[in-house]
């Protein structure tokens, strides 16, 4: 089974271009699946029925894994189990007899437009973390990227003259995002401590990696390429430090959210927002950006014709 995992992930690396993260998951859902059928001497692909893997996910939830966590090792099932029918390796699927189930659609959470600006303008220090932070925060929400698409950029995807990023997103899909001027600021305050950084790298023989153009954007203390972990621990600390109220399950993402929200509430074109995120498709944009309550009462009063104000006594038109 071990051997099918391979060709599966490599399949889905160089067809469907996956991200290394996404494959990942994959490999750790899979591989704690194979461990519990070969504790159960269920060594083949062909010996699986879907009575083991229901026993397999009901062990997982008597565990108390949650529903998110269990919807996702099924999808991984059923993707590797798909794979296996195309491939004709086997006849039947046992996933197609697992009970369906659907993940409760919860809304996104966001920041309220008043409290984006005092947000980044809280930053005005002009340490390294504060030069770095402001930059990570404005591209964050300026261009509603993802903290791996944010990790991901380079000195060369960065375009001033025409303010712009190119960005590599999910499934390696790239698109090109416009940043305004408070962006085009923290970024050329940021690239200016960055030069002199990696010119006292290179002094202690220790930035030759830094040469190449496509150097990473944000650096660690260290000169290295700035890790999802530490850049999701910088902006949950940055928004915690400013917001009043929960802020318990606050993270990096929510800066992408009002980002789309803010554009939605501004008359932007779902479908422009959809190309802005990077989504594959407008039923996903759907989701993330819903509309808000300004929105709705707006289209309600201005549409619906008991909302419209009349004189007492008039006839309903």
């Amino acid at each position: 089974m071990q051997r099918l995992l391979e060709d599966f992930l490599d399949n889905l690396q160089y067809t469907r271009g996956l991200a290394p993260l996404t494959l990942r998951a994959y490999r750790t859902d899979l591989e704690r699946c194979f461990y519990f059928l070969k504790q159960r001497h269920i060594t083949t692909v062909q010996a699986i029925t879907a009575s083991h893997l229901v026993a397999y996910l009901t062990q997982l939830q008597e565990k108390g894994y949650a529903n998110t966590s269990l919807l996702r090792q099924m999808a991984s099932l059923k993707t590797f189990f798909g794979w296996l029918i195309e491939e004709e390796i086997l006849s039947a699927n046992p996933t197609d007899l697992l009970p369906a189930s659907k993940r409760a659609q919860h809304l996104p959470r966001s920041i309220n437009e008043a409290d984006i600006c005092p947000l980044l303008d809280a930053i005005t220090g002009n340490t390294p973390e504060d030069l770095r932070d402001r930059a990570v925060l404005e591209l964050l929400y300026g261009c509603g990227l993802r903290c791996a698409e944010l990790s991901g950029l380079t000195v060369h995807d960065v375009d001033f003259t025409l303010k712009q990023i190119r960005v590599s997103g999910k499934g390696n899909r790239e698109r090109v995002m416009p940043f305004g001027e408070p962006a085009a600021n923290a970024l050329q305050r940021y690239l200016a401590w960055r030069a002199a950084f990696v010119a006292a790298l290179k002094k202690a023989n220790r930035g030759q990696h830094l040469d190449a153009f496509q150097a990473p954007l944000f650096l660690s203390p260290r000169g290295k390429a700035l890790s999802r972990p530490l850049l999701s621990k910088i902006v949950r600390n940055r928004i915690r430090n400013h917001l009043t109220g929960d802020t318990t399950r606050v993270t990096p993402h929510v800066l992408r959210h009002a980002f789309a929200t803010h554009l939605l509430d501004h008359g932007a074109p779902l479908l422009d927002i959809r190309d802005l995120l990077g989504h594959a498709t407008v039923s996903t944009t759907q989701l993330y950006t819903h509309l808000s309550n300004k929105g709705l009462q707006s289209t309600f009063k201005n549409c619906f014709p008991r909302a419209r104000k009349r004189p007492p006594d008039s006839p309903v038109q």
